[in-house]
């Protein structure tokens, strides 16, 4: 019996502990039963309801709404109206919104007063069309009015306390478009939530969409929309995060006279080519312009930009300095200064085809001009260290310069091989190839550096000094050198020719003329001087006074230099000095050719020359000749 009584007793609440759960229960009764009345009047008629809900939308935005579809309102687990197949439009025609559902939640205390207050709504693939050139919101709206309201007044001060509230897009698409824009812009898979609650109040904007079928996550912050509709500026911040971009920007967004945004902006993507070509904005340089990462102050207008304090990262490249951009007719135009230590021109040049083909001769694939987009430039850019192809320049100062089809490319001043550097090239680039102009200028620079690295010689040494002036028409590399015309001149002072002792062979010729071709290529020939002129014809240089001295030796040279077939054709005559010679003998000279390819040059002694000086080759020349055997030389006595 104890144990019985013990759990029945255990069993059994006291009353006074059932009490509260009983008021628990009476009191949601009664609230279901005080919402199910006060929504009696739309629960039982589905144009009441659509006609409530669209009284509700059209106070807040000024939108029209449209819909003959299904409208319900649902109590549990929280009161919200839905509808099917709803429209909604503004006057103007700047916005239209097509959505297969919408779902309003709506205020519990307004809804015991028997009115219908959305405080927020979720609509179901809207399709969206949005002329960015219209507005949208009406004057007689919520927004509208605290778009018109003066700003610092009472009517504002009110217009900023009305009630807003919260939008979701779930799985949508827009469509924008503006009439001096071309083509429009489309974003799919918009999964977003729109939270404004008062005009006054921050607006805040979280999801992601989809953009030429990649996903972003976007996040943006506005501080006060309503001054910023007023033409105030309001703070911003914006933040983009996608495989092809990352983007942060935080300053102030103003709408009036334009939209402008004035802050600072970090951006960071593999290809900031790909991600302009989508803008409708090709980068007017070649080169891939990847790995590319942004940070400056930024003022941006719909159709310009201006960023200072820029630092600038892409292709190995580093960057400091200003950047403007101004979308002006069908040419853009970029615009700026910047400086950096180190630059690499090797990524801007990877992307144009070689100069010289596998067959060692120039290139004759045609020039390919559509890449270069058809932008406007103005650049100037200071490099401390600059490397172009496998030349070196120090304190490099130039300048990029497009206009229309013209491109010029300037080198004010630079340092390289140990002596000063500057030129300038100009191509017109029309329909039937490339125009070139030509001019430049060295002085006092390693000659032996230099010619190793331009033709892989290393026979050269001394001060070099030089001017060049050419001109030039073609579609290809090939058809350039083969048009070349023009000038040049080099001097060389102080230097060495290797690989060739000229005053030993002078020294040696009347004793052993022949003996000497055994060790001529041995030691070098220095001199003090050197100069020769070129002139260019069709691709062909003549070398016109040629000449190189020292106190014991002079040699004159010429010839030519085809450039279209990359070949020399060199011929030269060495003498001694005046004072080198034996009281009554000839002063000795030793003459010589230089012929050949760049590639594979062939160095050929006078040996009819030298025959002529040996006493005893001479006869056995002669009685070859007598013995009616083809010689290469022709006899010393007879000159046949």
């Amino acid at each position: 019996m104890v144990e019985s009584a013990t759990v029945v007793s255990g069993s059994s609440p006291p009353p006074r502990k059932r009490l509260p759960r009983i008021l628990f229960l009476l009191m949601g009764a009664a609230l279901l039963v005080a919402i199910a009345a006060a929504t009696a009047p739309w629960a039982f008629s589905n144009a009441a309801l659509r006609g409530e809900v669209a009284l509700q939308i059209r106070r807040m935005t000024g939108l029209a709404t449209l819909s003959q579809g299904r409208a319900v309102f649902v109590v549990l687990p929280q009161p919200h109206v839905s509808i099917d197949d709803v429209s909604f439009t503004d006057p103007s025609g700047a916005l239209r919104i097509d959505a297969r559902y919408l779902k309003g939640y709506v205020r519990l205390a307004p809804l015991f007063a028997g009115r219908i207050e959305i405080a927020s709504a979720i609509l179901g693939q809207p399709d969206m069309r949005i002329d960015l050139d219209g507005r949208p919101m009406p004057p007689d709206s919520v927004i509208g009015r605290a778009a018109d309201a003066l700003p610092a007044t009472a009517e504002a001060a009110s217009a900023d306390e009305e009630r807003l509230g919260a939008v979701t897009l779930v799985d949508g698409r827009a469509r924008l478009s503006r009439k001096q824009v071309s083509p429009d812009v489309t974003i799919d898979a918009i999964n977003m939530t729109l939270d404004w609650r008062k005009p006054g109040a921050a607006a805040i904007v979280t999801g992601q969409a989809q953009i030429d079928g990649e996903t972003a996550a976007i996040a943006a912050w506005i501080a006060s929309p309503a001054g910023l509709l007023r033409g105030q500026q309001s703070p911003l911040s914006l933040k983009i995060d996608a495989p092809s971009l990352s983007l942060a920007a935080e300053g102030g967004l103003a709408s009036m006279p334009e939209w402008q945004f004035s802050g600072n902006i970090r951006a960071a993507t593999p290809s900031a080519r790909a991600i302009l070509e989508r803008a409708g904005y090709p980068i007017p340089l070649p080169g891939p312009i990847g790995d590319f990462e942004a940070s400056c102050d930024a003022t941006v207008l719909a159709r310009s930009a201006v960023l200072s304090g820029l630092h600038l990262k892409f292709d190995g490249n580093e960057f400091e300095g200003t950047l403007a951009f101004q979308a002006r007719g069908p040419a853009p135009v970029l615009s700026g200064t910047l400086a950096t230590n180190r630059l690499s021109l090797r990524p801007f040049l990877s992307v144009f085809p070689p100069a010289a083909g596998r067959d060692g001769q120039w290139n004759r694939d045609p020039f390919e001009l559509s890449e270069l987009g058809s932008a406007d430039l103005d650049l100037r850019i200071s490099a401390a260290h600059m490397l172009f192809s496998h030349y070196e320049i120090e304190d490099a100062a130039f300048s990029v310069m497009r206009n229309s089809r013209r491109l010029e490319l300037a080198l004010a001043g630079g340092k390289a091989y140990q002596g000063a550097i500057k030129g300038r090239v100009t191509f017109d680039m029309g329909g039937n190839g490339v125009g070139m102009q030509a001019a430049g200028a060295i002085s006092g620079a390693d000659f032996a550096a230099l010619s190793f690295d331009a033709f892989g010689w290393p026979q050269f040494y001394g001060s070099l000094t030089g001017t060049a002036n050419l001109v030039s028409r073609g579609a290809s590399m090939s058809e350039l050198m083969r048009n070349l015309d023009g000038s040049a001149q080099i001097d060389v002072a102080q230097g060495q020719l290797g690989g060739i002792d000229l005053e030993s062979a002078l020294h040696r010729i009347d004793k052993s003329p022949l003996a000497l071709l055994a060790g001529i290529h041995r030691g070098r020939t220095a001199f003090d001087r050197a100069s020769f002129g070129l002139r260019f014809a069709k691709g062909v240089a003549s070398i016109e006074e040629g000449e190189l001295e020292n106190p014991s030796l002079w040699l004159g040279f010429g010839g030519s230099v085809d450039i279209g077939e990359r070949g020399l054709d060199l011929h030269a005559i060495a003498k001694a000095s005046a004072g080198a010679a034996a009281p009554g003998k000839e002063v000795p000279d030793f003459r010589f050719d230089i012929i050949g390819s760049w590639d594979d040059l062939a160095f050929t002694p006078d040996v009819h020359g030298l025959i002529r000086r040996s006493g005893a080759a001479a006869p056995l020349f002669s009685q070859q000749r007598d013995m009616g055997k083809p010689s290469l030389v022709p006899n010393v006595e007879t000159g046949q």
